[in-house]
């Protein structure tokens, strides 16, 4: 059941506080600037698949799963 707080950009789970991007489990210091990174990868026309190896988001077993 949602909490009404948003869902978290990398696991797609509940976000604990309301205005945060990022659920418990998947926030770390510096989590922003590595999704950035991510975005900016695929604008620059790298799959997602490379992005997300590239940026340090997912390894590559992980990121192969997305």
């Amino acid at each position: 059941m949602s909490n009404g707080h948003g869902t978290c950009l990398k696991c797609r789970g509940d976000v604990q506080v309301f205005g945060s991007r990022w659920c418990q489990e998947c926030w770390y210091p510096g989590i922003d600037d590595g999704y950035q990174r991510y975005r900016d990868l695929i604008e620059e026309g790298h799959s997602r698949y490379q992005a997300k190896v590239m940026s340090g988001w997912g390894d590559p077993d992980e990121a192969r799963d997305d």
